[in-house]
């Protein structure tokens, strides 16, 4: 991919440019919001932009409204500092799709770009669009394997490529919104792994991670999948083994406008 890094830090744009250039990407960099507007506009052949939220002359959250209002639907990667609620709302309401929290780990950087790549990758690999019919019902049921998520998302995409013209979602961030809610499900519901390692001790949380998914049991657990259509709504439902929720980080569906 194409990336675009905006950061008014040069330490974190050098560390984080050749991280990705390592993983086989181009990167082109900025030092405000203002060049990386101009960036954006002069080519507008980026694949992907990160951009730290408190910058000079123009900060990130400006630098996506303008991404935006000129209908450039280039996905926009956040960092933004822990507790600040308000400029989290306000990056979702202009179409943010993912944020990374300061201080900025690599793992951290992975962690969305692959969010982004597995989008991308379900968007790219269902070209066909399937007949919209009246009402449907769909339930999947998987192991409990993070490895095989991007390819779940990629079948599961067939079902709502079309469907998300229909109710007005963004095909990129419902797919995100699915990765999300798969892997808490595995992570925090089959495996039983607590969020709080993650925060405690890295290492030990990823290492504890990959204990659980070797283990043939754990390994083995459900998640299920619903995806329930109607003329007047699209619902999308995600349960582990035993116990049934819906997605949190999930916005309610909106129904569909008359006309």
């Amino acid at each position: 991919m194409k990336i675009l890094l905006v950061d008014d830090e040069p330490e974190i744009l050098e560390v984080i440019a050749e991280f990705l250039e390592l993983k086989g990407h181009v990167v082109e960099t900025a030092s405000n919001g203002k060049s990386g507007l101009d960036m954006v506009l002069g080519h507008n052949d980026f694949d992907l932009v990160f951009s730290d939220i408190g910058m000079p002359e123009m900060d990130g959250l400006t630098l996506l409204e303008k991404i935006r209002s000129n209908a450039i639907d280039t996905p926009v990667i956040l960092i933004s500092g822990q507790g600040d609620v308000s400029n989290t709302i306000r990056a979702l309401q202009l179409g943010a799709l993912d944020f990374i929290v300061k201080p900025v780990y690599l793992k951290s950087v992975e962690e969305a770009l692959d969010k982004i790549e597995t989008a991308m990758a379900a968007e790219r690999e269902n070209k066909s669009a399937v007949d919209l019919i009246s009402e449907q019902r769909v339930v999947m049921s998987f192991a409990s394997d993070l490895n095989k998520i991007r390819n779940v998302i990629s079948y599961f995409n067939r079902y709502t490529q079309d469907l998300c013209g229909v109710f007005d979602l963004d095909a990129n961030k419902l797919a995100i919104c699915l990765q999300e809610c798969l892997t808490n499900a595995i992570i925090h519901g089959n495996f039983k792994v607590e969020s709080r390692l993650k925060e405690e001790d890295w290492s030990a949380f990823d290492n504890l991670i990959k204990e659980r998914q070797a283990d043939p049991v754990l390994g083995n657990k459900k998640v299920f999948i619903t995806l329930h259509q109607t003329p007047q709504a699209l619902v999308l439902k995600s349960r582990m083994r035993v116990m049934a929720s819906t997605p949190p980080s999930c916005p309610t569906p909106p129904t569909r406008r008359a006309g």
